[in-house]
């Protein structure tokens, strides 16, 4: 019983003091499918998406790359996965392959609706929040395998996508955007990799085979799930106690 008690004393403790990534994985085709430009992209899916095959793979394919832009996205409250905030997201990759002119390789984006104005950007004619992208900046050698994005990491530029424009001079990290703009934090977002707008009548292809992420608990829900499992914790030595006391009773009454 002394055993079990410290145990989970010390889980307990763990969870209290230390968040824990969770991690997830994403199915392509249960992804947002988005292009732009005169010539439209194209989707063509491999397979049948189910919680048992999240690699299930997308092609997504633009015929003038200087032109158009494709893309799949996963967002926060719907596009095929929860809980994705601006705050939460610790990391997310892909996996994919791709073919094309180098100046056209994918990239991230960050999307969400400005619901506080943080960049001073105003709303949109409609009266509702502007979309904000986060748009990744400088991509590098990405012909196949894994595609990173690390809100430590990766370099991001501010574009107002209602309006058309760059809201910020310079790049900085999700984290870095975050530290400057606190009321940032908590939006809800949907990732998305996208290829197109780099080269010029080159047709441009990414297949994407699967995407897995993992998100930092907030920190309320890990006290409330430590401060359980010291209840429970507590009970067990209250047992243990009680059970001692009742002990020493009897061998006291002979």
């Amino acid at each position: 019983m002394k055993k079990l008690f410290l145990a989970v004393t010390a889980l307990a403790t763990a969870f209290a003091l230390a968040p824990a990534a969770m991690a997830g994985s994403l199915c392509p085709g249960d992804a947002w499918q988005g292009s732009t430009g005169p010539d439209v992209g194209t989707f063509t899916p491999t397979g049948t998406c189910a919680s048992t095959a999240p690699g299930t793979s997308v092609t997504m394919s633009v015929p003038n790359d200087n032109l158009d832009s494709a893309g799949l996205f996963w967002g926060s409250s719907n596009y095929g996965v929860t809980g994705l905030t601006t705050s939460n997201i610790a990391s997310f990759n892909t996996t994919a392959t791709f073919q094309g002119a180098s100046t056209a390789q994918p990239y991230y984006i960050v999307d969400f609706h400005d619901n506080s104005n943080v960049f001073g950007e105003g709303e949109a004619a409609s009266g509702n929040p502007d979309t904000i992208d986060l748009i990744e900046n400088g991509s590098g050698n990405r012909l196949g395998g894994n595609m990173a994005f690390d809100p430590n990491a990766t370099e991001l530029a501010v574009f107002d996508n209602t309006t058309g424009r760059y809201l910020e001079t310079g790049t900085k990290t999700l984290d870095g955007w975050l530290a400057q703009y606190p009321l940032l934090g908590n939006q809800p977002i949907y990732v998305g990799v996208e290829i197109g707008e780099g080269g010029s009548g080159v047709t441009a292809s990414l297949t994407v085979t699967g995407a897995d992420y993992t998100v930092t608990p907030e920190p309320s829900s890990l006290l409330l799930l430590g401060t359980g499992l010291l209840g429970m914790a507590g009970l067990l030595f209250r047992k243990k106690a009680t059970k001692a006391s009742s002990q020493r009773r009897l061998t006291a009454s002979f």
